[in-house]
C-alpha cells in the first residue's frame, strides 16, 4: 500500500481516451473508459479516495475490485470487492477497513467461515469417510485397494457412523474396540483376534489424523492405543501348503499337500475354464509366489520366451514397479493348458487378457476373483481336507527348488527362507 505514482496513473489514464482535466479519483467515466479500452496488458488503478482499494484491470479488459490492508499485528491481506457501482464499492471497502481498525481481519474470518462450512458438510463420522477422506486418500488408492478398506471401515466402525465427527470421543471408540475384543464363540475362544483389532483400530486412526490436518477436526479424540489393545501384538501368521506334513507322509505320498494337488487335479467346475482354471492359477501360484490380483490381470504380451518368464507391469503389482517372474516346467505346462483352454470359451482375448470376458477390465478380474476367493478355492480345500487355507497362501509353498531363476517372486515360509542361502553356500 505505497504511495500513488501520480505520474503514471495519469499516462494511464491518457492512454484510456481521457482528456482535458484528469480525476483524482475513480469515476464511473474512468470505469467506462477501461471498459470500452482493452489494453492487452494487466494493470491496476488506485481508488485514489478509499485508502488500498485498487481496481486490477485484465488483459481483455475485465476489472474487478481488491481492497488492501494490514492488520494490528503488521500482516498485509488483500480481500476482494463484490461488484457493484462505485459508490457501493466503495462502502463496502470502508466497512472493512473499519472491521479492521476494531482489530478484525476480513480475510481471516472468511477463511474461517470456509472452514466451518466444510466442517459442517463433513457432518458424522460416516459422511467424512465418504466425502473428504475417499476422495482425497482412499480413492486414490491402486486398484480396488481403496473401495475395500472403505468397505471394511464402514463395517468395523458401524456403531459409531452416525456420530458427529466432532463428538466421536475415545470412551465411544474405546467401547467399540472393547465389545468386539470382549466377543466370544460358543467354545470360549475368541472371536477377533488381536491383529484384527489393530487393523480394525489403525485405518480409523489414520482418518481422524487427515480430519485434524485438514482442518475438519480440532483434535484427535485419543491419544496412543484405546485401552482395549494395550499390550495387544499383531504376530505375522505364515501359513503355506504342507507345513504339518511329516517326513513319514510325505514319503507315502499323504498327508495336506498330497490331499490338495490329488483334489486339485481332479476338480471340476461349470463355469468358463472348468476346472482348468483354478488349476492354472493354483500352479502358476504355487511355483512363482504371484499373488492373486497379479494372476487375474496377465495379457498375452505379458508372455516371454527364452527364457521362459511373465514381465508384470508396475500397473498389475502390489509395489507398482515392474518385475520378470520366470517359469519353471509346471508353471509353465499350467500356462500352455490354459491358453489351449481359452480357444475354447465364448468370450475369447479381445483385449489380451490371459483370462477374458466382456465389460470393463477391472470388472472381468473381479468375476474370476470371485470364483477363487468364494467358490472354487474353498471347495478345493474341503474336497482335499485342508483347513485354514486361503488363495494367497500358495505363495508361500516352500518346495520352489526347482525354479531356474533365483529373481523369481518367492515368499518362503520360515523354514526355507535360508535356503538361497544354503544353495550359495554350497
Amino acid at each position: 500500500m505505497g504511495k500513488i505514482d501520480v505520474a503514471k496513473r495519469e499516462a494511464r489514464l491518457r492512454t484510456l481516451g481521457l482528456s482535458g482535466k484528469l480525476p483524482e479519483a475513480l469515476t464511473e467515466r474512468v470505469l467506462e473508459a477501461v471498459r470500452t479500452h482493452p489494453l492487452d496488458e494487466r494493470y491496476t488503478l488506485s481508488d485514489g479516495e478509499v485508502r488500498g482499494l485498487v481496481l486490477q484491470v485484465a488483459a481483455n479488459g475485465t476489472a474487478s475490485f481488491v481492497l488492501h490492508y494490514r492488520t494490528r499485528d503488521g500482516i498485509q491481506h488483500t480481500t476482494g470487492i463484490p461488484s457493484g457501482s462505485l459508490k457501493d464499492v466503495r462502502a463496502y471497502a470502508l466497512a472493512e477497513l473499519a472491521k479492521v481498525r476494531a482489530g478484525g481481519d476480513p480475510v481471516g474470518e472468511k477463511r474461517e467461515a470456509r472452514g466451518a462450512a466444510v466442517r459442517a458438510k463433513s457432518g458424522t463420522v460416516r459422511a467424512y469417510l465418504e466425502g473428504p477422506y475417499w476422495l482425497e486418500k482412499l480413492k486414490h488408492r491402486k486398484g480396488r485397494n481403496g473401495a475395500i478398506a472403505k468397505t471394511h471401515m464402514l463395517a468395523a466402525w458401524k456403531d459409531v457412523l452416525d456420530v458427529q465427527l466432532g463428538a466421536l470421543t475415545r470412551d465411544a471408540i474405546e467401547k467399540v474396540l472393547g465389545d468386539r475384543k470382549s466377543a466370544t464363540k460358543k467354545d470360549g475362544t475368541r472371536k477377533t483376534k488381536d491383529g484384527t483389532l489393530l487393523r480394525h483400530w489403525n485405518p480409523l486412526r489414520a482418518m481422524l489424523d487427515h480430519a485434524v490436518r485438514r482442518g475438519y477436526l480440532a483434535a484427535m479424540p485419543t491419544t496412543g492405543r484405546p485401552e482395549p489393545l494395550r499390550g495387544l501384538h499383531d504376530e505375522p501368521r505364515v501359513r503355506w501348503l504342507g507345513e504339518n506334513d511329516s517326513d513319514e507322509e510325505i514319503a507315502k505320498g499323504e498327508g495336506e499337500r498330497a490331499r490338495f494337488f490329488k483334489a486339485l487335479d481332479k476338480i471340476e467346475s461349470d463355469e468358463p475354464g472348468g476346472g482348468d482354471f483354478l488349476r492354472c492359477t493354483a500352479r502358476i501360484a504355487i511355483n512363482t509366489g504371484m499373488r492373486r490380483g497379479e494372476l487375474l490381470r496377465l495379457r498375452d504380451d505379458m508372455i516371454k520366451r527364452n527364457p521362459d518368464r511373465l514381465e508384470l507391469t508396475a500397473a498389475i503389482t502390489k509395489s507398482n514397479k515392474a518385475r520378470k517372474v520366470f517359469l519353471n516346467p509346471d508353471a509353465l505346462a499350467a500356462l500352455k493348458r490354459w491358453l489351449e483352454v481359452r480357444k475354447t470359451l465364448k468370450v475369447q482375448s479381445i483385449r489380451g487378457e490371459l483370462f477374458p470376458g466382456e465389460g470393463e477390465p477391472e470388472k472381468v478380474a473381479e468375476r474370476w476373483e470371485d470364483r477363487i476367493t468364494q467358490r472354487e478355492f474353498p471347495r478345493l480345500c474341503e474336497q482335499a481336507g485342508v483347513t485354514g487355507l486361503v488363495f494367497h497362501h500358495l505363495r508361500h509353498y516352500p518346495d520352489r527348488r526347482i525354479i531356474p531363476h533365483r529373481h523369481t517372486a518367492c515368499a518362503s515360509p520360515p523354514s526355507v527362507r535360508g535356503f538361497w542361502r544354503m544353495l550359495d553356500a554350497g
